[in-house]
């Protein structure tokens, strides 16, 4: 609580009284809740697992693994219900094989990432080999290049995903990394909603101490805000002559 004083009622030389001070309430900070057994209905849940059978029905792999990543996120108690056997999982390792064939990295990673975070016990069945991962950087090396940030991000966050261990060679120095902020500063001034959440996650992800995918999905830790703050520099002593 804040004290403030009525100054202009009383005069600066009259004495303090109890009475002229009154007690300023500190605003209460908003309750963030998100409850996804409330926030998703059953009918918005049967409209997701309809658009997954559409996905699947059209063999559209890349969009089922997109499909059934975000819901099993969003309701991992309900994953068993997505019916991802082994028959379902072998079709999207297909997908995979023919964006290696046709030299489709970008799309090899994000569906790699996508299905890591499905069923992260059967990861090491994907392949993803050293030329694999190769391949990947230099597509993001090109993407720098390009300055074509929003691409970039995309690429690199789904390459930690895969790869946490490797994320240091994703070499996010400070001209990609203020390239992304002013992509992501021109999508909140456009209001372009898909493009920023889109890219706020990717930099989220991009600035985690640490990404794990586990059973319950895609868990990230974020260092202490003040890890980010840089040391106020001394200012200059100041004499007087």
């Amino acid at each position: 609580m804040g004290i403030r004083k009525h100054f202009e009622q009383k005069l600066p030389d009259e004495d303090l009284k109890l009475q002229d001070l009154s007690l300023e309430q500190e605003k209460a900070k908003p309750e963030l809740k998100f409850d996804p057994e409330i926030e998703i209905s059953k009918v918005a849940w049967q409209e997701m697992k309809e658009d997954l059978e559409d996905a699947q029905e059209s063999n559209d792999w890349y969009l089922f693994a997109q499909r059934a990543m975000r819901m099993k996120i969003l309701r991992p108690d309900k994953f068993v219900e997505l019916n991802i056997d082994d028959r379902v999982w072998q079709r999207m390792k297909q997908g995979l094989e023919f964006y290696r064939e046709s030299n489709d990295w970008w799309s090899l990673g994000y569906q790699v990432s996508y299905m890591r975070i499905l069923q992260p016990d059967k990861f090491v069945e994907l392949d993803i080999d050293d030329q694999a991962w190769q391949k990947m950087k230099q597509l993001l090396e090109k993407r720098r290049r390009d300055v074509s940030w929003w691409q970039f991000a995309e690429l690199a966050q789904a390459m930690k995903i895969l790869q946490p261990d490797k994320a240091s060679e994703l070499n996010i120095d400070d001209q990609a990394w203020q390239g992304m902020k002013c992509d992501l500063d021109e999508n909140r001034e456009i209001n372009d909603r898909f493009n920023f959440i889109e890219l706020a996650m990717c930099m989220k992800i991009l600035a985690a101490d640490k990404v794990e995918v586990t059973d319950q999905g895609l868990e990230i830790t974020m260092l202490p805000s003040e890890s980010f703050k840089s040391e106020k520099k001394p200012r200059p002593e100041r004499r007087q002559f």
